[in-house]
C-alpha cells in the first residue's frame, strides 16, 4: 500500500563501560535470558519504505521495538535514522512529497489506517526533539497544554496533579516548583529539555521518540537526562537517535545500525558494540568511517 557521532577508538571501550556498570549495579539494565519469556513487542515496521520525490530514503525496514526498553538508532548523517523515527508518529505526513510504503504498528495496529485519529495517535506516541523548543508560556501551561487539549484533567485540581506529577517523573519540579508561573523559555538548556520531556509525559504516552535529545546540551545536562531516559523506561518505551556511541551503550538495551537508508544490523547494545556481525557495523563504531 502507498503513503503519502561520536567516534570511538575501541569496541572495547564500551565493552568495559557496559561491565562496569552491570558491576556497580547489577540489577541495572539486564538482557532477558535464554529461558526468560519472549519480550512484548510494543512498536513494529516491516517492509518500511520511505520516499522524498524521486528519492528513496528508507528500503525494506523491519525493526521490532520492546516494550518498556530503550531501542537506539545509530549511524552516519543522512543515514535515515531521523526520518525512521518520524514514521513512528507520523510526522512525516507534514512533508509535502513524501511517500510511505509498508507496514507500522503499535500493539499490532496499523498506525497509517485511515480510521485512527492522528491526534490521538500522538498522544499514544510522544516526540522530543533535538533543540528543546518550550511553548513561550508558562512553565505550569507548557505542561498543562496537552492534558488540556485531551481532556484528561475533569477540574484544576486534577490539572495541578498532572502538572507537578510530570515535572516530579522529569527530575524538574524542584528546581522550579517556585515559580511555575515564569516563562518556560527562561530555564536553562537542560531544563527546557526536562520540560519538554515533562510536557510528552503530561499525556500519558505509551511510546516516547526521542531526536537526538542531547546534542545541544553540556555534560551535565546530558548525564540528567540519560538518568532521566533510564528512569522512564521502567514506564515507557522509548525509542531514541543518537550520534554519541557511549551514550546508545549507557541508556539503551537494543541499538539499530542504519546506513545509506538500509537498517544494517540490529541487536542486544552490548553485543553491536562488542561483537558486530557487519564490517560497516564494526567500521562505524571503531571511528573508521561516519
Amino acid at each position: 500500500m502507498n503513503r503519502e557521532a561520536a567516534n570511538i577508538s575501541e569496541p572495547n571501550l564500551l565493552k568495559n563501560q557496559i561491565a562496569g556498570t552491570r558491576a556497580q549495579n547489577p540489577d541495572a539494565r539486564e538482557e532477558p535470558s535464554a529461558q526468560s519469556a519472549e519480550p512484548n513487542i510494543k512498536m513494529s515496521t516491516k517492509g518500511l519504505k520511505v520516499f522524498y520525490g524521486d528519492k528513496q530514503a528508507l528500503f525494506d525496514i523491519a525493526l521490532d521495538m520492546e516494550e518498556k526498553s530503550v531501542t537506539a538508532l545509530i549511524g552516519p548523517s543522512g543515514c535515515g535514522k531521523s526520518t525512521f523515527l518520524r514514521c513512528l508518529n507520523r510526522m512525516n505526513d507534514t512533508i509535502d512529497g513524501c511517500a510511505i510504503d509498508g507496514n507500522v504498528t503499535i500493539d499490532g495496529q496499523d498506525i497509517y489506517d485511515s480510521v485512527l485519529d492522528v491526534v490521538e495517535l500522538r498522544a499514544r506516541i510522544g516526540m522530543v526533539f533535538q533543540k528543546p523548543n518550550p511553548f513561550p508560556k508558562s512553565i505550569y501551561d507548557n505542561v498543562a497544554y496537552g492534558p488540556r487539549i485531551h481532556g484528561l484533567a475533569h477540574n484544576q485540581k486534577d490539572l495541578n496533579s498532572i502538572v507537578r506529577g510530570s515535572l516530579e517523573r522529569a527530575g524538574l519540579l524542584k528546581e522550579v516548583e517556585d515559580r511555575l508561573d515564569e516563562p518556560g523559555t527562561g530555564l536553562s538548556g537542560g531544563q527546557q529539555q526536562r520540560l519538554c520531556i515533562a510536557r510528552a509525559i503530561a499525556v500519558s504516552p505509551e511510546v516516547i521518540l526521542m531526536d537526538e535529545p542531547c546534542s545541544a546540551l553540556d555534560p551535565i545536562a546530558t548525564a540528567h537526562i540519560e538518568e532521566l531516559i533510564d528512569e522512564l523506561r521502567t514506564n515507557f518505551t522509548i525509542v531514541i537517535v543518537t550520534h554519541n556511541m557511549q551514550q546508545a551503550a549507557r541508556v539503551s538495551q537494543k541499538t539499530a545500525f542504519f546506513h545509506l537508508g538500509k537498517l544494517v544490523e540490529t541487536n542486544t547494545t552490548e553485543e553491536i558494540f562488542t561483537s558486530p556481525r557487519d564490517e560497516r557495523t564494526q567500521g562505524y563504531i571503531t571511528g573508521r568511517y561516519g
